[in-house]
């Protein structure tokens, strides 16, 4: 997908950075673009892939003085993380400060576009990570119990997940294990509390991971910690969930003061494409500066209500938010894949609820619904995913199931966007 074409120059920097792609494009109104040949940048916000692209001929082609310029000038001026070299017989991708190419194809025949099409689709499949924002504008409803068991299913299947916990209450940091719950539990005084909290105005997370995204050197592992629940995933999977935990210091932080404030997340995200599969994020029920930023970063977004009339009201409001964050992105961030029903019964004011949601929004997907279960508040209890607690409590597993169908329920909707819009 081509988002920008004609890169303005750099200032302090002539023009010899500029990829050598070039294409003729025709005037757009508004936008300044005249019919010449411009320089470009190509930016996928449907994968979080960007690349800078050069092109060679067959008479000067790909040599090292080309494959250096690109990795350590070009890629590092213009701070996109991939780079694309191409002469009629040779392709290689570069990603920023490896020497060696990420992948290459030796073009046999250069008008046979098909070989040089696959290798770039396998190649975006390595590197593509979906993000999904579990969103809502009312509090209580299961939003991080949704995260965390979405997570757990998905790593399930081998996937790479990051959980990004944008809400100060940091209870999907808790429920996956990297902000001490059991020492708090086991705290015999509120001076150990006291303690145990306080070591968290030491520990690199959510904030800094906002402030630091834009330096040079930024290193996003330093951030990022590992759940508790790895141990549990089998030996042999890919899978694994990390996550970009929250603490008390969410809540006062003024991000008005960084440049681009409601972006940040979205700016640090890039530079982890091709590291996970999924990202998955909590964000606040509450609208500000850190909500928006989970808005931005999301491509996708679930709406988790129950059906009571206080929360199937709340769902007009994400309704309406993402709306505008969608018309910025032409289209890119923040596409609706549902509504999810949580903590259903079988009262009748639940299933008239029910219809009425379906009645208002019948433009919107309505998911299965998460049923109201014992097991469901007892998994909620131990913070572990409903999947965890069915296996040694058997009677846990329809609940457990449940939540794994929801799960692949979500994946399959992205599966029929993306290939609606031929991603």
């Amino acid at each position: 997908m081509l988002i920008r074409a004609g890169l303005p120059k750099k200032i302090g920097l002539t023009s010899c950075w500029y990829p050598e792609f070039r294409v003729k494009v025709p005037k757009i109104e508004g936008t300044g673009f005249t019919e010449k040949r411009v320089y470009f940048l190509i930016e996928d916000h449907t994968r979080y892939v960007n690349f800078l692209i050069e092109v060679k001929s067959a008479k000067q082609r790909i040599n090292d003085e080309a494959r250096f310029q690109l990795y350590d000038k070009y890629l590092y001026r213009s701070k996109i993380r991939f780079g694309i070299l191409i002469d009629p017989f040779l392709i290689e991708i570069y990603e920023y400060g490896q020497p060696k190419p990420k992948a290459k194809l030796e073009i046999e025949n250069p008008t046979n576009i098909e070989p040089i099409a696959t290798f770039m689709i396998k190649f975006l499949d390595t590197v593509k990570m979906r993000t999904i924002a579990i969103h809502t504008s009312k509090g209580g409803v299961g939003k991080t119990t949704l995260v965390v068991n979405m997570a757990y299913e998905l790593a399930k299947q081998g996937n790479r997940v990051l959980v990004v916990d944008l809400d100060d209450q940091a209870n999907a940091s808790l429920s996956l294990g990297v902000n001490k719950a059991d020492e708090i539990d086991k705290a015999s005084s509120l001076e150990e509390v006291e303690q145990i909290l306080a070591s968290f105005e030491e520990r690199q997370e959510l904030i800094e991971f906002l402030e630091d995204c834009g330096e040079k050197d930024f290193d996003y592992r330093k951030y990022i910690y590992p759940s508790s629940f790895n141990k549990h995933l089998k030996e042999g999977t890919d899978g694994s969930i990390d996550i970009l935990p929250s603490s008390y210091k969410t809540q006062p932080y003024p991000l008005e003061e960084l440049p681009s404030g409601e972006r940040r997340l979205n700016k640090g995200l890039q530079k982890l494409k091709g590291e996970y599969d999924y990202c998955v994020i909590d964000t606040p029920p509450t609208y500000n500066r850190i909500t928006w930023n989970g808005i931005f970063a999301a491509q996708y977004i679930v709406i988790p209500s129950q059906m009571e009339y206080l929360s199937a009201y709340g769902i007009r409001n994400p309704i309406r938010k993402t709306r505008v964050v969608r018309e910025e992105s032409e289209d890119t961030r923040a596409t609706i894949l549902g509504i999810v029903p949580m903590m259903t019964d079988n009262t009748k004011i639940n299933k008239t609820i029910l219809e009425l949601v379906k009645k208002t929004f019948h433009n919107i997907p309505i998911f299965s619904d998460v049923k109201r279960t014992t097991n469901m508040r007892e998994a909620s209890h131990q913070r572990i995913p409903l999947s965890l607690l069915a296996e040694h409590k058997p009677q846990a597993g329809d609940a457990a199931k449940q939540m794994a169908n929801l799960t692949q329920k979500i994946v399959e909707r992205i599966n029929s966007l993306e290939s609606d819009k031929g991603i």
